[in-house]
Formats: structure tokens, C-alpha cells, sequence
């Protein structure tokens, strides 16, 4: 296959690295980023997975091309990600995958390992990676997509996620639910030895990539952020959890990624019971990679969690381009002048994506001329 890098998109890359590191240091942009993607997959999820013509590939990087189609009209840095389940860590462990419903449904775990916790814990132990099917199968893409980048075009981590997604994997979500509040020793040495291994797998990622300054972030996130800003963890258990529990079982497994790779990004799909605590500390995120779909009602309660801290990333489900329009005003006239919201919005033909960027250029340039700029602050 072959990927060819011309001189204009080397300047058009460094144009947009340079908005979003200013960005993360807190400094004033001409126009609030506008992350508009192209997507148009001529395969099938379970192809991506078990495909003999590296339809995973052909697919990624078909997307990064008509990415690059839209020129000037974006400010994404298209991105390769490999793709091999969320669950790829409980797999490592022994947890079975399954293939259920449609042909576009990512595998679960066919069943939980862990059936009785207390039980169970004085045995397990950090799985061998090298032994792991689906995490050497993660890692032989990324080394694949790190000869095809040319060191240009970054890659995401695998979609591992570590903490208590892992845990809930291993054990089902009531039984950790429950266990958090019957056994909290015990969930805390599962949480050891699980995040020691995502620490284990990131740095093979990273030696896979070439570097980290190869990848976008240290998860399975398009969104690029710049070297110090590497660290980014997903928690979508903490949409179930009260504060208490986010702090006492996710914060300290978080700031582990953080304090070695940089206060990046969380994510949590939504909804966000936990937002008044995401930021409290030293080593938190900065930005909250969140889902519009999920999260949309949040916005007010987030804004004054945010206030000064961070900012938000936000991957958009709208379609239509009229609804886009208003609904993206309509966040900026909520938002501003304290907190930055980046949106994502996916398009499929490149033209479309065009058309919407000239309208939604002049409402980001508002949005930013609106602005409070400040280095975020840690608490």
C-alpha cells in the first residue's frame, strides 16, 4: 500500500500541532479547533478483525487519506488506530473473546474469570503479554502503521482502557460494583496488578510506534496532544460510580499514567456523576474526552467543574449540518468565556466536511475572541 506525504500537508500538520499546543498551555488561538474527520469504511468490524487482506488497514488508512482531501478545511491530525477489541487486557488474562450480533459489534468476554474475588486474588497474576493473541496482534498493527506513518502520521494506543473497565471485564460490573463496597482491599490489589500491566502494554505501544512523539495519545483517541500531554485513560465505569468511589478506585490508577506519560485526557462516554473530582489533584487530566450523546445535559455542571482547569474534547454524534450549526452556537453561548470545548464531528465524503468547516469557522473564531485564556490550573 502506499501512503504518500507531500510538502504542503508537512506545513498544514505543523500549523495545526502549533494551535493545539497552545491550547494546552492555556494561550490565546485565533479560532477554537474544529476537528472535522473523514470516515467512510468499506469493511466490516469483524473483517477488520479476522480480514486476510488487512482490511483493518486498507480501511484506516483510506480514512486518513480522505482526511488529508479536506486540506486547509480542518484542524484534525489524521491518525492511525489500531483496533483489536477493548477487552484485548481481560483476553491477556484468559478471558475468552466473543463475536455476538452484528458484523459492526465489537467483541465482549465470553465469561468472567473472576467468581470469587477474595478467593481468587492471592493466585492471579500479571498475565505474560508476549503469550497474549490479541495484544501481539495489536502491536504487529502498530508496528505496521508505524512503517507506513514515516513518522508523520501518529497512531492511538489500543483500545485497553486498564483500571476498573479491566475489572469489570474480569468480573462483571454489579459483582465490582458490589465488591467496592464489600471488599475494597481486594479491588485495590486487582487494580495493582491490572494497571501495572496496561503500564507494561503502553510501553511496548510506545516501542512499537517508535516513540511517543509517534503517537496521539497513550489510549485508543484520535485527538493528538502534544509531548507532556501523552497520558490519557478511559473510565467508563465512572458514569455508574458516586465521587467517593471515583477517587478511592480510578483517581489513584489514573494519576499512575499521568505522573509518567503526562496530564492528558480522560474519557468517559458519559453520563458524568464524578465531574466535580475528575481534576482534583496533581496528576489529573486537563481535557475530558467526552460523548455528545451522552453527556450533552452535562454541560452546565461541567462548565463549572472545568472553570479554570481544563477544558473539553468532544466527540459529536450530529450529522446534519443545519442542527450542527446551531447546536455548536449554541454550546459556545453556554460555554464561553470559560470553557473550551474542541468538537469532533465525522463526516463521509470530504466535500461535506469542507462545507461545514466554512461554517463553523466563523463561530470558533467568535468562541475564541471570547475567551478567558489562562494556564490551567492544578490542584
Amino acid at each position: 500500500m502506499k501512503y504518500e506525504i507531500f510538502d504542503w500537508m508537512r506545513e498544514e500538520q505543523a500549523r495545526r500541532t502549533a494551535l493545539f499546543t497552545d491550547v494546552f498551555h492555556g494561550r490565546p488561538v485565533d479560532h477554537i479547533p474544529l476537528e472535522i474527520r473523514v470516515s467512510d469504511d468499506m469493511f466490516s468490524i469483524r473483517q477488520h478483525f479476522f480480514g486476510k487482506n488487512e482490511e483493518w488497514l486498507q480501511d484506516s488508512l483510506r480514512a486518513v487519506q480522505l482526511t488529508w482531501d479536506l486540506g486547509t478545511h480542518t484542524d484534525a491530525i489524521p491518525a492511525f488506530c489500531a483496533d483489536v477489541g477493548c477487552s484485548c487486557i481481560a483476553n491477556a488474562f484468559g478471558s475468552e473473546y466473543v463475536f455476538l450480533g452484528s458484523e459492526n459489534q465489537t467483541p465482549s468476554v465470553k465469561k468472567r474469570i473472576i467468581t470469587d474475588l477474595e478467593d481468587q486474588i492471592d493466585d492471579l497474576q500479571k498475565p505474560d503479554l508476549t503469550r497474549a493473541y490479541w495484544i501481539q496482534e495489536g502491536l504487529r498493527r502498530m508496528r505496521r502503521f508505524a512503517e507506513l506513518g514515516q513518522e508523520f502520521t501518529p497512531q492511538c494506543g489500543l483500545d485497553a482502557a486498564g483500571g476498573i473497565n479491566v475489572a469489570s471485564d474480569l468480573m462483571g460490573v454489579s459483582e465490582l460494583l458490589v465488591s467496592m463496597l464489600s471488599e475494597p482491599e481486594a479491588v485495590h490489589r486487582l487494580l495493582e496488578i491490572i494497571q501495572q500491566t496496561y503500564l507494561d502494554l503502553i510501553a511496548l505501544e510506545v516501542e512499537s510506534c517508535g516513540g511517543l512523539a509517534n503517537m496521539t495519545t497513550t489510549d485508543f483517541y484520535a485527538g493528538w496532544a502534544p509531548m507532556g500531554f501523552k497520558g490519557h485513560c478511559s473510565d467508563d465505569i465512572s458514569a455508574m460510580i458516586a465521587p467517593g468511589l471515583y477517587q478511592q478506585f480510578s483517581a489513584p490508577y489514573h494519576a499512575r499514567i499521568y505522573e509518567k506519560y503526562g496530564p492528558g485526557g480522560l474519557h468517559n462516554c458519559g453520563p458524568n456523576p464524578c465531574h466535580g473530582v475528575y481534576m482534583d489533584g496533581p496528576n489529573t487530566p486537563v481535557y475530558l474526552d467526552l460523548n455528545e450523546i451522552y453527556s450533552r445535559e452535562d454541560l452546565p455542571k461541567l462548565k463549572e467543574s472545568l472553570r479554570g482547569r481544563g477544558f473539553l474534547r468532544w466527540g459529536s454524534d450530529l450529522r446534519d449540518p443545519d442542527e450542527i450549526v446551531k447546536t455548536y452556537t449554541a454550546q459556545m453561548e453556554l460555554l464561553a468565556p470559560d470553557v473550551m470545548l474542541i468538537p469532533t464531528y465525522t463526516v463521509q465524503r470530504p466535500d461535506e466536511g469542507i462545507a461545514l468547516y466554512d461554517r463553523l469557522l466563523p463561530i470558533a473564531e467568535e468562541y475564541a475572541g471570547r475567551m478567558n485564556f489562562v494556564p490551567f490550573r492544578r490542584s
